[in-house]
């Protein structure tokens, strides 16, 4: 066979530098957990696929020929560095781990995703996978190994850990320029002719209980509109669409914009808090440990 046709597989080159630095190979069949005959068999191969003798057979000892002792001059330093490079590798793969967290997807998107750097600074190991696939999770889901919750009491399954990170607020929250049109205007009456922009499923109750409790009539509204996620109403109310609902924490970046703002006065009472879940048995991991102190640190508040 021509000698550059092929690469000689890494097992030959392997077994003739364990023989060559051993000058034997009964020795590099210890060294490579094979027989001397299959040490023997690997590097006749390579001599084979290279065309050239490697060694001298002797009674009691291989002996390197003037080409074999080139080819180990030039194998040792890249097998070497394979070998390194190997190690870094697995050395890496063990060192990252990864999480599976659930939470809403308003929350995830404008409260969560814009602090993803600070976390990644202090954990750069630590990948995430973010599952928002349901609008209001209550409850904490087998596949995750962390869950943040909306509820109105810290959940008491025996197996599960909570941590309580603030309360949810509810705000009457619509754009600048419809804000101003209500101004003046007392209880219901400031929403006369006004849109209510709702989330379809998110806390249907507490709009219910809320425009009883303002006074609103809905026979003096312009119109009502739903949608089935709150990006879409944050959306909507910020290009003056009308009043919305919403939690107060997910809107402080909007607020901040100045492209929502909050309408003093209309704010719903809430028992219900944002909780971070994990099952016990998971807390002891380093990776969960290290998310569940991260949002200790970026969103708890007390009371």
């Amino acid at each position: 066979m021509n000698a550059t046709s092929k690469t000689p597989p890494l097992r030959l080159l392997r077994a003739f530098c364990v023989a060559a630095r051993h000058s034997s190979f009964k020795l590099a069949a210890d060294k490579l957990a094979l027989t001397p005959s299959a040490v023997s068999h690997q590097v006749k191969e390579l001599e084979e696929q290279l065309g050239v003798s490697l060694f001298e057979r002797r009674t009691r000892a291989v002996v390197l020929t003037a080409t074999g002792r080139q080819l180990l001059e030039d194998l040792e330093p890249a097998l070497e560095a394979l070998s390194a490079a190997i190690a870094r590798t697995w050395r890496g793969a063990a060192a990252r781990r990864q999480l599976v967290v659930v939470m809403p997807p308003f929350f995830a998107s404008e409260v969560f995703a814009p602090l993803l750097p600070d976390f990644h600074d202090r954990h750069p190991h630590v990948d995430l996978q973010v599952d928002t696939s349901h609008p209001r999770p209550e409850q904490h889901p087998g596949f995750s190994d962390l869950s943040v919750i909306l509820a109105d009491r810290e959940p008491n399954e025996t197996d599960l850990e909570a941590v309580r990170l603030q309360p949810l607020q509810l705000a009457a929250v619509a754009s600048p320029q419809v804000a101003s049109a209500m101004a003046g205007k007392r209880g219901g009456r400031a929403f006369d002719n006004q849109t209510l922009v709702m989330h379809r499923g998110f806390r249907t109750d507490a709009w219910v209980d809320w425009l009883a409790n303002v006074g609103i009539d809905l026979r003096r509204l312009k119109s009502v509109v739903e949608f089935d996620n709150m990006t879409a109403v944050a959306r909507a109310t910020e290009r003056g669409a009308g009043v919305a609902l919403m939690p107060a924490l997910i809107c402080k970046p909007w607020f901040d914009r100045g492209v929502l703002v909050r309408i003093e006065g209309y704010d719903p009472p809430s028992n219900e808090a944002y909780y971070l879940v994990a099952r016990r048995v998971d807390t002891e991991r380093p990776e969960v440990r290290a998310f569940t102190d991260w949002m200790i640190d970026r969103f708890q508040v007390a009371g």
